[in-house]
């Protein structure tokens, strides 16, 4: 190494520390690297690029990124944690660069470990690590017959894009015909867009809100075109501040064909923006226009750029959409600006679960009502901010409010209907979700409840159905692990293994997190009876994290563990897991809800207090259901009430609410209700009555006739890939 060199590789090795020590912090960046080196960013950036050919961005990103790959290699930590611990505050833009970088998702680093090297056709070795790699390289003249299979390799090239090109001279529909992957599957979808974040151009960071609430509103207006398809803000937002991906690059992670670009800034009254329109299977600038205006004309502008860019693209819009589009959202451009001040706090809010934020927001939107009381979208995001809290009846008030405002709001109407759901009034719900698409296609959240909706009500093809739908809007988006974690539980119910564990993957492909593919697999082995293989699962979600809350649908992860050892009839087993359980939830000051599965482990382990506990108030959960009038379709409270009085050995009472079961006639069975009416302990007193069994055969109709209704509808929308059951 020459003395240059070895000046180089100091600098850049006391870069890499620097990183190091603030690798915890997201925030570090640029601006803070150069004055840890005492550099302008401008002589840190220049001399960086000379060295290694990078951005200053780029080296943080790859020393972040090469540490992620050393922790999932020697430590046992999920995805998630390692991208929080190496600086990235979402864990599905971590699996994207870690993927980009390396190849393959952070998920399968450990897999990959077990492999040798020669084994998966990878060399870790020739990885660069920011910390020890040579400033300069030094190129070595490549061996003859390197040289030779290059320019075979470039002739082959060469001869075959002569072919092609003299092919398409004399029948250009040829190309119509091949499958260029990526490209095709955007074909399908010619009038697909996204709206990226817009650039504050103001040297004033207090300008953003106005920025980005002139974003959100093209972006809104362009949602209520039922023949664009629009990426939702939850999508584009990880693309903020974004200097190293292409447009090419983004368009092919959010699965569109348009990208809108834009910039911008207030001055007082006075406003300039500069919007472009993106082709971006060509790169092409379809639309590049400046506006300068005044604040009072703010609205017009919102609705000329979304009908120029609707006309450029040649989407069909209806007078009915025109006439929406075309409405301002208020008349007092001050209530405007209260209202996008609070929705930037609010968004912020929602990222962070930061409850000061959402009071400021709250004031924000207050404030713009005073401006405008006939301003429909303020009554919206305060009903908002009260489910937030439980406060339904006053969410019920705000709603009502904005309608009598705007009887075309769909944000309103997607927030009634969530409302409704909650209060279990389906058919009203249902009406409103589907106002709430009929006034904005594009509005993920109605999709999405809906398709909660029908799952809920044993509905499991709609439920799919509506599932896919909102998780093709939310393409790339933080929304999208919760939707693909619905899905695949949506065909677990149904028996459709093959497609729950597709879908499994692509959650670990987003999130690089295997605790949601080793749950899905968890619940095809007790669907199937296999619970050797339940077991193992069990296990491995536990040592994932044992102390972890709520990650796994509301659940602690030894909630699963223990129900798998009572149902292996491992007693002791199954205590020790639940008194683990019950020990950490009261360490983190969550009250423990009676269960009667653990009513039922306590029993069987003599703890007679604490299984009445459990039992008496699972009784009394489910009896004030049933006076309510409130069955839960997924498991109606008198199928609960039939394991605990079996388990007591009340076989009269057992058998009793078994009836009430079978009258249920909405209740659809699902896998995991038919394994464990079959091998559950709690009701081996009645397990070999004559009407317990007729009541299995009646239920595994039940599921059969849902499971070939469901694969049949689904195969005919090609939703299906297998047949595998």
């Amino acid at each position: 190494m020459n003395d240059q060199n070895s000046i180089d590789h100091v600098f850049t090795r006391k870069l890499t520390e620097i990183i190091q020590e603030n690798l915890e912090n997201e925030n570090f960046g640029v601006i803070d690297l150069a004055r840890e080196t005492g550099m302008s960013r401008f002589n840190l950036n220049r001399k960086l690029h000379s060295i290694s050919h990078k951005t200053i961005n780029q080296f943080i990103r790859e020393v972040r990124l090469d540490r992620a790959m050393e922790m999932l290699r020697k430590e046992s930590l999920t995805a998630s944690e390692v991208a929080f611990k190496v600086g990235f505050s979402s864990p599905a833009y971590f699996s994207t660069c870690f993927s980009e970088y390396f190849g393959y998702p952070p998920g399968e680093v450990k897999k990959r470990a077990l492999i040798s090297p020669e084994e998966n056709g990878e060399d870790h070795s020739v990885k660069p690590d920011s910390a020890n790699q040579e400033s300069v390289k030094t190129e070595t003249k490549p061996p003859e017959r390197k040289k030779q299979v290059r320019w075979v390799v470039a002739f082959a090239t060469f001869s075959i894009l002569f072919f092609m090109v003299i092919i398409y001279f004399f029948n250009p529909k040829t190309f119509d015909n091949l499958n260029f992957g990526s490209n095709n599957r955007l074909k399908n979808h010619a009038r697909s867009i996204a709206v990226l974040p817009f650039i504050n151009d103001s040297h004033d960071p207090d300008n953003v809100y106005f920025i980005n609430g002139v974003m959100e509103a093209i972006l809104d207006n362009l949602s209520k075109i039922k023949d664009l398809e629009v990426r939702p803000r939850t999508s584009v937002e990880q693309y903020r501040n974004n200097v190293t991906k292409t447009i090419p690059q983004i368009a092919r992670e959010l699965g569109v064909n348009y990208i809108i670009e834009g910039s911008g800034q207030k001055v007082g009254d006075q406003i300039s923006l500069y919007i472009q329109l993106i082709e971006t299977s060509s790169d092409k600038h379809l639309l590049s226009n400046r506006y300068n205006l005044k604040l009072e004309d703010i609205f017009n502008l919102q609705s000329e750029v979304a009908l120029k860019v609707a006309s450029e693209i040649k989407s069909v819009i209806t007078p009915e959409e025109k006439e929406l589009i075309e409405k301002p959202p208020t008349t007092s451009v001050a209530a405007w600006e209260m209202y996008s001040r609070g929705l930037e706090l609010r968004n912020i809010a929602d990222l962070e679960n930061n409850i000061e934020n959402d009071r400021q927001a709250k004031d924000y939107f207050q404030r713009a009502i005073q401006l405008d009381s006939t301003y429909a979208e303020p009554y919206v995001q305060l009903g908002w901010i009260c489910c937030s809290y439980d406060e339904l009846d006053s969410a019920f008030f705000y709603t009502d409010k904005a309608l009598y405002f705007d009887p075309k709001n769909s944000n309103a109407y997607s927030l009634r209907g969530w409302l409704f759901s909650q209060k279990v009034m389906k058919k009203e719900a249902e009406v409103a979700l589907n106002l709430a698409i009929r006034f904005n296609p594009n509005c993920s959240p109605a999709y999405d409840f809906l398709a909660d909706m029908y799952y809920n009500r044993g509905d499991s093809y709609k439920a799919i159905m509506y599932k896919l739908k909102a998780i093709k809007l939310e393409s790339n988006s933080i929304d999208k692990r919760k939707n693909l974690v619905s899905l695949w539980d949506s065909f677990n119910n149904v028996g459709l293994y093959a497609e729950a564990q597709k879908y499994a993957e692509k959650l670990i492909a987003l999130t690089g997190d295997s605790t949601y593919y080793y749950w899905t697999l968890l619940q095809i082995g007790y669907n199937l009876g296999n619970f050797k293989s339940v077991n193992n699962y069990a296990h491995k979600i536990y040592r994932t994290d044992s102390l972890n809350l709520g990650k796994l649908l509301s659940f602690h992860h030894s909630y699963f563990l223990g129900n798998t050892y009572m149902i292996l009839r491992e007693y002791k087993e199954a205590y020790r897991i639940v008194e683990k359980y019950t020990g950490s939830m009261k360490e983190q000051g969550r009250k423990v809800q009676p269960n009667h599965y653990f009513g039922y482990v306590y029993l069987q382990n003599g703890r007679i207090e604490e299984a009445n506990f459990h039992f008496e108030g699972a009784i009394k959960y489910r009896l004030q259901l049933i006076e309510q009038n409130k069955p839960t379709e997924i498991s109606p409270p008198n199928l609960g009430l039939a394991f605990i009085y079996a388990a007591h050995g009340e076989k009269a009472k057992a058998l009793e609410h078994m009836r009430a079961v079978n009258r249920c006639t909405p209740f659809l069975y699902r896998c995991a209700h038919i394994t464990g009416l079959k091998i559950n302990p709690m009701v081996d007193c009645i397990r070999n009555e004559p009407e317990y069994k007729e009541f299995i055969k009646n239920a595994e109709v039940r599921y059969q006739e849902e499971h070939n209704k469901v694969e049949n509808l689904l195969r005919t929308e090609g939703v299906l890939i297998s047949s595998k059951k």
